[in-house]
């Protein structure tokens, strides 16, 4: 088996950080890896209570920035700082269940043309976490959010066999470190989401593929250091962060219509959180105050596609 270490980002994940941790560590003492939580400038002193946990092995190390740099800065910094040949790259608020791991690294093996390999995501109850992906350009994304004739969505996909697809949910990476550096590693600009969506395009534009391993299996609570940051203004950091995607890769107006694509379903989410106000999870989306500052957000004049 190739060489590996596990990496997790940490800002403030004192609830779930050390799941994350217990959850792979027999199983990265046992097949002789890795595992290094870089801390973002953490301030709940969530990085001091793993980092006593495990001192005293010799997989654990603990590499600490002064700042929050970002999800992107801080991986490729943690990265850069091993040399590692297989990384696993994962939130601090998942959780691998028995044996996944295991699964995760061998599937690099058996895939050789594989950029990026994620496992099966689950919501904390167990329930399917959706997690395959089109490119988020707006004929896609519109398929994905109304019936388009002879279209289905890689979301809608059935989530029970290997597949490759655009792009996986970055809640849990496992990539070779020299085609992720061969790469250019994440695009820095991309503070929170899509920086693994901009990653998987450039690696599929290179002919690497992402591949969906369903047998290894992840609990991802979602957003949990996004939700502290921007609380319950995190979803609107997806509509930057999808034209932030667009301005580098997408054709002339595709900007314009994902504004408008999405300035549609904002009127849509709204008159449907009016009509059923009592939708699954409490969805901020279908709510008015969120579907302003969207509206804002999309259509505010002298803006600047981030």
């Amino acid at each position: 088996m190739n060489s590996f270490a596990v990496i997790t980002l940490n800002w403030n994940g004192l609830e779930v950080l050390s799941a994350m941790v217990e959850s792979v560590a027999e199983s990265v003492a046992k097949l002789h890896g890795r595992l290094i939580v870089f801390d973002n400038g953490s301030t709940d002193g969530s990085e001091r209570v793993v980092a006593d946990r495990w001192k005293d092995t010799s997989w654990f190390s603990l590499i600490k920035s002064p700042d929050n740099l970002g999800f992107a800065a801080g991986a490729n910094r943690a990265i850069q700082s091993v040399d590692a040949e297989v990384i696993v790259l994962a939130n601090s608020d998942t959780v691998f269940l028995p044996g996944s791991l295991q699964i995760l690294l061998e599937a690099v093996e058996n895939y050789p043309s594989a950029g990026i390999i994620g496992p099966k995501l689950l919501w904390p109850d167990r329930t399917l976490q959706p997690s395959l992906r089109d490119f988020p350009f707006p004929g896609n994304l519109f398929a994905e959010h109304f019936p388009v004739p002879g279209r289905k969505p890689a979301v809608k996909n059935p989530h029970t066999d290997e597949q490759e697809v655009d792009w996986l949910v970055g809640a849990v990476m496992v990539f070779r470190r020299d085609v992720f550096l061969a790469a250019g590693g994440f695009d820095e600009e991309f503070f929170f989401y899509h920086e693994e969506t901009e990653l998987q395009y450039r690696l599929f534009l290179q002919g690497y593929r992402s591949v969906f391993v369903p047998q290894a299996e992840v609990v991802h609570v979602e957003g949990a250091s996004a939700r502290k940051k921007f609380g319950r203004e995190t979803y609107l950091q997806y509509i930057q962060a999808k034209l932030k995607f667009l301005r580098k890769h997408g054709y002339t107006g595709s900007s314009a219509l994902f504004r408008l694509f999405m300035g549609l379903l904002q009127g849509y989410r709204l008159a449907a959180g009016i009509v059923r106000p009592a939708l699954p999870r409490n969805d901020i989306r279908y709510t008015a105050p969120y579907c302003r500052k969207a509206f804002r957000e999309l259509f505010r004049r002298n803006r600047r596609d981030y």
